[in-house]
């Protein structure tokens, strides 16, 4: 509990600070930035998993009821921007690969699921059952992640300054109808994470509050003193993923995923600017949506930037549960085509990382 207080403390404390500056997202990466700081300090955090969970519930239903009638009517552009969105996973996958491949000389299971943008834990989960250079694959989608929350909220902002393209309906006012909202959300989230369904403790909750809001039950959007603690638990929870490694081991492994994090933004740039020019829809909307990030730090960006919540949600969730579902597939068949087996995969190049 002094860990988990200590990491809501210092999360807090820095997304305070990136707000009173101005810094886009400022409660999602200050309080990121924040905790790893603490940690390459010598400070534990902390963040249990009934919070984590909690924080998944309250983003889900925050998306859910931002969710209204004219958003359904929106929706019939989305399948094509989900064909292209699946069209830009493929080449930030293939380009990676071949980058760590050939130019940072790693063994292609490590590289291949170094690269895989997004689902960390299911990437994490289904390498272990490689021989892949696990910390490499650790530290590479780590770094990857906070480079887009660091960098992506002041790359948007410069993009549209001024705009304001998601214009929700205002928020709840009665305390009964938010009590009555989180406890049909927490159900619905718990009930899909039972049944084993891909990031069901968010996705229940969206589906949940987006029905109570489009069938009139509740209106209006749960109250802000609900997103900001989800931001700080999410910041808080990106920063604790570093607490493995030593600043050294993160320092030597900032080039190589800082030049992954490149490569897969330029393609998920130009895969967004495509769905633009097609869709009509706006670069920096589209390229929220496409950027290889977490479900969760995507989504939770799209409100602090005013974007539409409701279509960077199901685009991010489309790739989560594609991912989760084709996955263990793909990634059999491509390292097959590589000569690599599951289990027994080529040795790897010696890592710089420090083995503990």
């Amino acid at each position: 509990m002094r860990d988990t207080a200590a990491g809501l403390l210092i999360g807090a404390l820095g997304g305070l600070v990136f707000w009173l500056v101005g810094i886009p997202a400022p409660w999602l990466a200050g309080s990121m930035l924040a905790a790893i700081v603490a940690i390459f300090s010598g400070v534990k955090v902390g963040m249990p998993d009934w919070l984590r969970a909690m924080s998944f519930i309250f983003l889900g239903i925050q998306t859910g009821t931002s969710v209204t009638w004219d958003t359904v009517d929106r929706a019939a552009q989305w399948p094509l921007s989900i064909a292209f969105l699946g069209l830009t996973v493929v080449f930030v996958t293939w380009a990676c690969t071949a980058y760590y491949v050939k130019r940072s000389g790693w063994d292609a299971a490590t590289a291949l699921f170094a690269s895989l943008p997004g689902a960390l834990s299911l990437v994490l989960l289904l390498a272990s059952s490689t021989k892949a250079d696990m910390r490499r694959v650790t530290i590479a989608q780590c770094i990857r992640l906070f480079f887009l929350v660091a960098a992506l909220p002041t790359l948007i902002s410069w993009m549209s300054p001024a705009s304001a393209y998601h214009a929700g309906p205002g928020e709840i006012g009665s305390m009964v109808d938010i009590l009555l909202l989180i406890a049909v959300s927490a159900a619905a989230g718990y009930a899909l994470e039972w049944m084993r369904v891909p990031a069901g403790l968010m996705l229940g909750p969206m589906l949940a509050s987006a029905g109570l809001e489009l069938s009139g039950v509740i209106s209006g959007t749960a109250p802000a003193f609900v997103l900001i603690p989800a931001n700080v638990v999410l910041g808080v929870m990106i920063g604790a993923r570093f607490s493995h490694f030593t600043f050294t081991e993160f320092r030597e492994a900032l080039k190589e995923g800082f030049s992954g994090f490149l490569i897969a933004l330029a393609i998920a740039l130009a895969g967004a600017g495509i769905t633009s020019a097609v869709s009509g829809l706006p670069l920096a909307l589209t390229l929220l949506a496409f950027a290889p990030g977490g479900l969760d730090a995507m989504t939770i960006m799209a409100f602090a930037l005013n974007l539409d919540p409701a279509y960077v949600g199901a685009h991010q969730m489309a790739r989560y549960i594609g991912l989760a579902l084709l996955m263990p597939l793909v990634t059999a068949y491509v390292l097959g085509r590589m000569g690599v087996a599951a289990g027994a995969t080529a040795p790897a190049q010696p890592s710089k990382l420090k083995d503990r």
